[in-house]
């Protein structure tokens, strides 16, 4: 109806051609409210099913908190709950740094918990059990969500913190053989952070606490995941077709004297014997008749028997070639012999 009512004024003005098939036009929806004039009778609003805000109401939406925010296309803030795990002394975990989770928290879209007891039950803080644990992080995933933490390292503590933190983690990225100990530097560094957290202090790759460490850390690992006796020179025993090659091959595999069913059962650094790691060795006397113990085997590693020096595990796997002041000794668990590592030793 007011289309036709402004084309019949157009044609009253003169205007000629105007069809009543024209194309409509649009036009913009412009309300102006008056300042004061906010408010209506309860008949109004009755009628019209709208309640306006009374007069002595906050908007919902405030101009001056407004300005202080932008539009991000990339949003690379830190939000503020995980600044509140840090302030009580809870060692964010590094899933918290991944995109996903961050726009979770973001839009608060996370379940929260009290934290502490007594008056500190008051905190509140955002619930870890939410979000994925950090063990399931690979190794590129892991990467990007430290350089993020990094960040909030750097937006929260002193400069030397910062850079105590961001030498640790170039240190890791730095080792060529990341990849293979990519699971002992995760489960050192949680320990460097979780520390942290609780206690601060600035992080030192050159103190010897952390270097003893960081091995105890490749050591725990080693031995969770020490090499099965098919792993040593002789795995190929039973396949023989003469006593004498036989005789050859049994001279070569000192420390298995399982049968075929058990080859695949790890070898023990220790004893020499099969079916235990050397972490958790009872054996009284070595696999071979008249020869000693040469070290000692615990949940931090393996130790030297005459001096308590660490042994290095990685070199008895055949994985480690790197040398140092305060690098475990190379030799031999089961002999002692410098030239090579348990898994490569033809008497003990």
């Amino acid at each position: 109806m007011e289309r036709n009512v402004k084309r019949d004024e157009r044609r009253k003005g003169g205007e000629e051609g105007v069809s009543d098939d024209e194309p409509d036009e649009l036009t913009p929806y412009i309300v102006v409210i008056p300042s004061g004039e906010g408010s209506t009778s309860t008949k109004n609003q009755s009628r019209s099913g709208a309640v306006q805000p009374t007069e002595d109401s906050k908007l919902l939406f405030d101009d001056t908190v407004a300005e202080k925010n932008a539009f991000r296309a990339h949003d690379n803030t830190i939000p503020t709950a995980i600044y509140s795990l840090a302030k009580n002394g809870i060692s964010p975990p590094l899933t918290l740094f991944l995109p996903e989770s961050l726009e979770r928290i973001r839009s608060s879209n996370v379940k929260t918990v009290k934290h502490g007891t007594g008056e500190s039950t008051k905190v509140t803080v955002i619930d870890l059990s939410d979000f994925p644990d950090e063990d399931s992080l690979d190794l590129g995933t892991w990467c990007t969500c430290y350089n993020t933490s990094l960040t909030f390292i750097q937006t929260a503590s002193g400069l030397r913190i910062f850079q105590g933190f961001a030498q640790h983690y170039n240190q890791m990225l730095a080792d060529p053989g990341l990849g293979v100990w990519f699971r002992a530097y995760c489960y050192f560094d949680k320990r460097i952070r979780a520390q942290f957290f609780t206690k601060p202090y600035i992080v030192d790759i050159q103190d010897d606490e952390y270097r003893s460490a960081l091995q105890s850390a490749k050591n725990t690992f080693l031995m969770s995941n020490q090499p099965t006796s098919s792993a040593t020179p002789s795995s190929n025993r039973g396949n023989s077709g003469s006593g004498s090659h036989k005789d050859k091959v049994e001279r070569t595999r000192p420390y298995d004297h399982e049968s075929s069913s058990r080859r695949k059962e790890i070898l023990c650094f220790r004893c020499g014997r099969t079916g235990h790691g050397a972490g958790s060795c009872k054996e009284v006397n070595p696999s071979r008749h008249g020869r000693e113990f040469v070290i000692s085997a615990n949940r931090d590693g393996l130790f030297r028997i005459s001096d308590s020096r660490a042994v290095c595990m990685g070199f008895n796997c055949g994985k480690c070639d790197a040398s140092g002041r305060n690098h475990a000794v190379h030799i031999c668990s089961l002999c002692g012999d410098a030239h090579h590592g348990a898994v490569s030793c033809t008497r003990n």
